[in-house]
């Protein structure tokens, strides 16, 4: 390899790190933005050209593979050597390495096989069915993918069933006893057929050094340095695999503490901010110059770092500027969601027009998927191109969709493929089953002059409906019946107010006047009085009844991030606040859907809308970061949980994302389980000193 000036390619803080002595552990607290792939590459290159190692006692661990190819490339690049001659990948990837290599200690054949998440469920379900066949009959017990996460999650973090049910899944109601035994039941199943999962690749991993000291000792003596990425955002099971194999000292991570966004998946910060409490002899490092940013956002992110809680000052880290800037960050504030989205595409207009920023160059960032319902659409109107890296556009989201279709079926009961969205995700409900249940409930409606919804739980009907699912079907059926009876008196007033213009059926529809007189129907003793409001059948309340009930409590068993995805209903009542006449919510509905799913921009550019989690690892010339308000970001359940330091970090994460403007939004009234709520703005911007931004339209 060609001789490298180190000193000469580095800066001060860079090189001490690379050059660390290779016997001693070292820890390299790298900021945002200051070269952090840099210098473990570096690193890398300095142990094969001036230590003596050979590319085969270099072990790197990193955690997508995206960053592994990079920096294997880099390594390549700078030291002649081939990507494949490293032991380098993720860390599943080195654990299947290992596992192949290593596996028959532990009884496990060679060409064992390797689940998708996909498989896994399949395998879990048949354990259910295997060990309780009644499970899925219960509608409040998780299905398959749920169970998938809450036993990863407990292995991922070592801990047992019943612990992490109660600290990541407290509203399952399922005993832990019996979903350990179903975790039980899977483990054989896989074993039964030589299959492991992602979560095998690991715990395996871990068995295997754990219980072989002869290959531990094999591997340990073997890789004279074990470099770690991304260090922070390791969990416990990463951690005690490192500790093994690193029982020399021959360790250097690279992370950053404030960086550490990831605990909902299983990292844990004390792994970083511990380090040296696990590796006595540790030197400790900080990269604190910064090549992304200009001062103004710097200093606004210092800001931010400044507010968090450190036990050991030796994690504080100061970012300091490598170029120029022009522009402070700006902070503006908007009445609503709608509003905070017409601003933003204004000011994103107005910046690609201005001719030094494109569409590509500009990103929107947000906490929660549901937070950038109101700006999609105004995208959509003003004609600028986006995409959403952070998943699917908001009336494409299932669980959108699934609301949508049974308020679709309600307004048109001769719609089977409304009744199929909703119906089939029911146990034992496919395609075939929904289309004879249908066929039923035709046949009962029109020998009863009724429409389709009136008659889901109707005996004839219900006989058709597989066993496992009656429970979660008649829930169904009560809750679309009062959906029904809503939709069929909205369509009855606007008949009767076409007919009779000056007769308008008063709907209330003005937030802002509901807001004025909560106290006052809160303060009331009278229990009479709420008979004495108008019936309310408007598409806000229409909205509000089909996002409640069954499909809300459907939705705790389906998905991990069911909050998340339930935050998105306040965003679909938002959006319904905005019609009076029920027709016109539900066209303007289906041709957003339309619009979402065939829509595809001939510009070349795009703005990226993403959540900030997503944003990890990316910088833009242009970000905004919308939803900057109390119960927000930070979200209300780290609020109500007395712990929003990762919440911090997060902000903090998604500020120094912005390479020249950074600009943060926040609604002051949003939409909170289908009622309205003002918002002040995040405890994030109000602890930041105002001279490190301007405000804007306050």
């Amino acid at each position: 390899m060609e001789k490298i000036d180190f000193n000469a390619e580095l800066n001060s803080d860079q090189y001490a790190a690379v050059t660390s002595p290779p016997d001693r552990p070292a820890l390299v607290l790298a900021g945002a933005g200051s070269g952090k792939t840099r210098t473990l590459t570096y690193r890398v290159a300095w142990l094969i050209s001036e230590c003596g190692f050979r590319p085969r006692d270099i072990l790197l661990l990193t955690f997508t593979n995206k960053a592994a190819n990079q920096m294997l490339a880099r390594i390549e690049s700078l030291t002649g050597y081939p990507a494949r001659s490293f032991w380098g990948g993720t860390f599943h990837s080195i654990g299947n390495r290992f596992l192949r290599i290593e596996g028959g200690a532990l009884g496990l054949e060679p060409n064992f096989g390797i689940l998708d998440t996909e498989d896994s469920d399949k395998l879990i379900k048949k354990a259910v069915e295997e060990s309780y066949p009644h499970f899925f009959s219960n509608k409040d017990n998780p299905r398959s993918k749920l169970l998938r996460e809450i036993i990863s999650y407990a292995r991922n973090t070592r801990s047992t069933i019943q612990t992490a049910m109660a600290y990541r899944f407290d509203w399952i109601e399922t005993p832990a006893s019996q979903i350990a035994e179903i975790a039980r039941a899977y483990e054989a199943e896989k074993r039964a057929a030589n299959n492991c999962d992602f979560d095998d690749l690991l715990e395996l991993w871990l068995k295997l050094l754990s219980e072989n000291p002869d290959i531990l000792k094999k591997y340990s003596e073997r890789f004279g340095n074990i470099l770690v990425d991304e260090f922070q955002d390791t969990n416990k099971l990463q951690s005690d695999i490192l500790d093994l194999l690193a029982s020399r000292g021959n360790i250097s991570a690279v992370g950053d503490d404030a960086q550490c966004i990831y605990s909902w998946r299983g990292a844990e910060i004390d792994n970083i901010l511990r380090f040296r409490e696990r590796y006595p002899a540790a030197y400790i490092y900080k990269i604190e110059r910064n090549y992304r940013s200009s001062p103004q956002i710097l200093n606004f992110a210092n800001k931010i770092l400044d507010g968090m809680e450190l036990d050991d000052e030796e994690f504080k880290k100061t970012l300091v500027p490598a170029r120029d800037g022009y522009f402070k960050p700006r902070v503006m504030p908007a009445m609503d969601g709608a509003s905070q989205g017409r601003n933003v595409a204004r000011a994103i207009a107005e910046i690609e027009s201005g001719g030094r920023y494109g569409y590509d160059d500009i990103a929107v960032l947000y906490r929660s998927h549901f937070q950038a319902m109101d700006l999609q659409l105004q995208l959509q109107y003003a004609k600028i191109p986006f995409v959403m890296t952070s998943g699917v556009k908001f009336f494409e989201q299932a669980h959108v969709k699934d609301i949508v279709s049974q308020i679709k079926f309600v307004a048109n009961p001769k719609d089977n493929v409304s009744f199929l969205r909703f119906c089939r995700f029911m146990p034992k409900i496919g395609d075939k089953t929904a289309f004879k249940i249908f066929e039923k409930i035709r046949e009962v409606a029109a020998s009863k002059s009724l429409p389709e919804w009136r008659v889901l739980s109707d005996k004839k009907v219900l006989a058709k409906v597989p066993a496992a699912a009656k429970q979660m079907f008649e829930a169904a059926a009560a809750d679309i019946e009062k959906l029904g009876g809503l939709v069929e008196l909205a369509k009855r007033s606007e008949k009767h107010v076409e007919a009779n213009p000056a007769e308008k059926i008063p709907v209330q529809t003005d937030f802002f006047a509901d807001m004025a007189h909560a106290p006052e129907r809160e303060a009331s003793a009278d229990p009479a009085a709420e008979n004495t409001t108008e019936a309310d059948f408007s598409p806000k309340a229409i909205i509000k009844c089909a996002c409640g009930g069954w499909y809300r409590d459907a939705m705790k068993t389906l998905y991990e991030d069911w909050e998340e995805r339930a935050a998105d209903f306040d965003a679909l009542f938002e959006y319904a606040s905005k019609f009076d006449d029920f027709d016109d919510f539900l066209a303007s509905v289906a041709l957003e859907i339309s619009d979402a799913e065939g829509r595809e921009s001939e510009v070349g550019g795009r703005v990226r809308l993403m959540t900030v989690h997503q944003a990890k690892g990316l910088e833009f010339p242009v970000v905004f970061v919308i939803g900057a308000a109390e119960g927000l970001f930070p979200t209300q359940r780290s609020i109500d949980g007395g712990d929003v330091e990762e919440e911090r970090r997060l902000f903090y994460v998604a500020s120094t994302r912005a390479m020249d403007l950074l600009i943060i939004s926040y609604p002051r009234v949003s939409a909170v389980g289908g009622n309205f709520e003002m918002r002040q703005a995040s405890r994030f911007l109000e602890d930041i000193d105002p001279a490190t931004y301007e405000l804007y339209g306050a």
